[in-house]
């Protein structure tokens, strides 16, 4: 088995994961997850924009109060909802109209199924890595126009604790984090796992939002990164149903975070 980019030859086994789970910030990520790996299993911050603190108040809180109604704002153009107290975007989770723009007056009847379904999310989130080998995945920092803006340095300094939020999140389990498309620094070895840093090429291939196909499998392939428990990558119904998201962002015109 070979080792992860940038690693010792020690660390040879980090390569080759139980659970690969993104971290977000945006849906370019999870996109290029499914589609690489075959993966169909979701988590909760598979399609939403989540900039930096968003992701660490989420972590922190264990996902408290998500569809809060007092907490959400549909966008003026119509083209997202966010949520004011954690500053990310629920992109793909409201009902959209033929014109493909939010229906405002419908949010509150959406909540209850919502909630079900991300009670049912944020369970797996926090039970599927216990005792397992797993690839975290953070891609971008997820400022977009529709957010506040936020601040935080993509340093190592950020990357180094976000690794020790989930550590202390996940103390029986062997933890390797991925930082794609931020500044990059050299691997730091971890008790249990590692940070790597890497970014994908941009080869004008790009799916809607999706980034260059082919960049992340280069990515994926240059880290020797393997999933143990990879499905099939070409049934045709999870094909349609990436499709469907996929131009879901190109109609909103969203870009996911840079």
């Amino acid at each position: 088995m070979q080792r992860l980019s940038n690693l010792p030859e020690s660390q040879a086994a980090v390569n080759k994961f139980d659970k690969i789970i993104s971290l977000g910030c945006n849906c370019e990520l999870t996109w290029n997850i499914r589609t690489h790996f075959g993966i169909e299993r979701a988590y909760p911050l598979d399609w939403w924009i989540t900039p930096y603190q968003a992701l660490w108040k989420l972590l922190e809180n264990r996902f408290y109060d998500l569809f809060n109604v007092n907490n959400l704002e549909v966008s003026p153009d119509l083209l997202t909802v966010k949520d004011t107290y954690f500053n990310l975007l629920y992109h793909h989770d409201f009902k959209r109209g033929e014109d493909d723009r939010i229906i405002d007056d419908h949010i509150d009847q959406q909540l209850p199924l919502l909630k079900q379904k991300y009670d049912l999310l944020v369970e797996r989130f926090f039970k599927d890595p216990q005792n397992k080998r797993v690839l975290f995945v953070r891609n971008r920092d997820g400022n977009i126009p529709h957010l506040n803006r936020d601040s935080t340095p993509m340093d190592k300094n950020a990357f180094v604790r976000l690794y020790d939020l989930l550590e202390k999140l996940f103390p029986d389990s062997e933890i390797t984090l991925l930082i794609t498309n931020c500044p990059r620094y050299s691997s730091v070895r971890r008790r249990n796992g590692c940070i790597v840093w890497d970014e994908t090429a941009n080869y004008e291939d790009a799916q809607y939002f999706a980034g260059s196909p082919r960049g992340w499998k280069e990515m994926f392939l240059r880290n020797n990164i393997f999933y143990e428990d990879a499905g099939a990558l070409n049934s045709v119904e999870p094909y349609l149903w990436r499709s469907q998201v996929a131009t879901s962002c190109v109609r909103s015109r969203i870009p996911g975070g840079r």
